[in-house]
């Protein structure tokens, strides 16, 4: 009984934990920041939690202690959705650092300490066994702990988190310890007996432990099914007061489909992936990936495109529609939102439309196509998969590319200014690949500030070309082809300043700190 409520203890403790990220993600993004907030916040508890379980076990008594403590453990992961929801809107305030730390530990940081005190109390009652075997005893319950971190590890990261969404997953742990709560309160009472000094406090702590745990069992039980009916269901609209259609949690982000009157938005977690308008749904709402159609002007007879990320099928669909004869093939890490796209999105299905479902530079490391546009979409505002972004990466992107083809792919970032850190190390990684780099600061030819975090499109080829021809291109919208609403105007956003990369680091695979170089207004 002890090992199964020490394995189901730890279970729970580690689903908590890579539950954790996916929870601070809608607000706080999928920074490393999120993650070096959540272990810390877990390894402070676990070192608090043991240290107080041991001297509880030794002043109180072990198996009339652990009852109460599984139970409000139990009361506490809970309630943390509801914790969630209330912090998360101010945490989010202080930024990726101090924000991270500040929700993780408002969250989680309880109930990992109630669950961390299992442990020395299964070792003090592994004691009762004799002292003479209480090395085989503790190490044989620390084993079975372990074990259960893994299997709570491995269930719910490769299962659990798409089966049941994250407030649900959450409750109905909490629901698992309220039952490891109550089958420690069938541990036998003798277990505490025989210690040469007892507290006089013992004798109250066992008579309180049954209404005690009960209580907080009933406690857990209630407020986790009223979180299950009232706050775990899908709202009918968002704070925006859009129509939610659908959301879902997969191994990667918070999807979320809605809808107002003139768009059908998609959204990952907080960022805002795709917008395409009702009455044309081939009509991108938001502006930057109109600008990928720019690579035309370098590379204006292209046969065939490799989109990286797929969204809301934005770039991949219109790409096919405009351009007849021209193959496009995408890439998409998760296979969610591929059904997404073709439910939600009109994304179609064609033989000159090919969508893989695997992570994007293993595509490109094994693929035998050569395309004469690459285009990666698969940054996002507030985190970028580093392994897509260094010199390796452009170097295998380049590889697969015909000669005088484009790459194109669109940062976050300001021209200029204390935002600029990550555009700039993004251009010199790739100018130490392509010969040729053009930047278009999206709004910048109307504005003028290219201090302002913005869209930045950047192109990178071999093909050297007189500036003024690619504004001439871009101004005949190369030569008719491009359909775009505003393609003409775009030349008016070429950005000619100098870009000085000396204080920037070069990406590598090796060294590629992309989330230190996001800086927010």
């Amino acid at each position: 009984m002890l090992r199964l409520i020490v394995f189901g203890c730890g279970a729970a403790l580690m689903g908590l934990e890579m539950v954790a990220a996916r929870v601070l993600a809608p607000y706080l993004g999928n920074s490393i920041y999120v993650w070096g907030a959540v272990i810390p916040v877990v390894m402070i508890a676990l070192s608090l939690g043991y240290a107080l379980g041991g001297q509880i076990a030794d002043r109180f008594g072990a198996a009339r202690s652990l009852p109460p403590v599984i139970a409000a453990a139990a009361l506490g992961t809970v309630a943390a959705p509801l914790v969630a929801e209330a912090v998360l809107p101010a945490s989010a305030e202080l930024g990726p650092r101090l924000g991270s730390l500040a929700a993780a530990a408002a969250i989680y940081f309880v109930p990992s300490v109630l669950l961390a005190m299992v442990s020395p109390m299964g070792v003090k009652l592994a004691s009762h066994s004799g002292l003479e075997r209480i090395g085989r005893s503790a190490g044989n319950l620390y084993a079975v702990s372990t074990a259960g971190s893994i299997a709570g590890t491995l269930a719910t990261s490769f299962w659990l988190i798409p089966l049941l969404s994250i407030e649900p997953l959450v409750v109905w742990t909490g629901f698992v310890l309220v039952l490891m709560s109550l089958l420690a309160l069938g541990l036998p009472a003798e277990a505490d007996t025989g210690d040469p000094s007892p507290h006089p406090a013992r004798a109250r702590v066992a008579r309180l432990a049954l209404p005690g745990t009960l209580a907080l069992v009933v406690a857990a039980g209630a407020l986790g099914t009223w979180v299950l009916l009232s706050v775990a269901p899908v709202p009918v609209e968002n704070d925006l007061g859009e129509t939610v259609l659908f959301r879902a949690d997969t191994q990667y982000h918070r999807i979320t489909v809605t809808e107002d009157a003139e768009a059908r938005h998609l959204r990952f977690d907080r960022s805002h992936q795709s917008a395409l308008a009702l009455d044309d749904p081939y009509v991108s709402v938001i502006r930057y990936p109109d600008y990928m159609h720019l690579a035309l002007a370098l590379k204006p007879d292209p046969e065939r495109v490799l989109v990286l990320g797929l969204g809301g099928g934005a770039i991949t669909k219109r790409f096919w529609r405009d351009y007849r004869g021209v193959h496009v093939d995408t890439v998409e890490i998760d296979p969610v939102v591929v059904d997404v796209a073709r439910t939600y999105f009109w994304l179609p299905e064609d033989e000159r439309l090919g969508i893989f479902i695997e992570d994007a530079r293993r595509y490109v490391q094994r693929t035998n196509e050569t395309y004469d546009i690459v285009i990666v979409d698969a940054y996002t505002s507030d985190s970028l998969p580093f392994h897509l972004t260094t010199e390796e990466f452009f170097g295998e992107v380049k590889s697969v590319m015909a000669p005088d083809g484009v790459l194109a792919y669109n940062v976050i970032a300001s021209a200029e200014g204390e935002y600029s850190e990550l555009f700039r190390s993004m251009y010199r990684t790739a100018e130490g690949v392509w010969q040729d780099i053009w930047v278009f600061p999206i709004g910048i030819g109307s504005s003028g500030t290219a201090d302002t975090r913005r869209n930045i499109i950047v192109l990178a080829t071999d093909t050297r070309l007189p500036e003024s021809e690619v504004r001439a291109r871009i101004a005949s919208r190369i030569d008719g082809r491009v359909s775009i609403a505003g393609f003409a105007q775009m030349a008016e956003d070429l950005y000619t300043e100098p870009v000085p990369v000396a204080d920037v680091p070069l990406l590598t695979d090796a060294h590629a700190p992309v989330d230190s170089l996001i800086k927010v207004q």
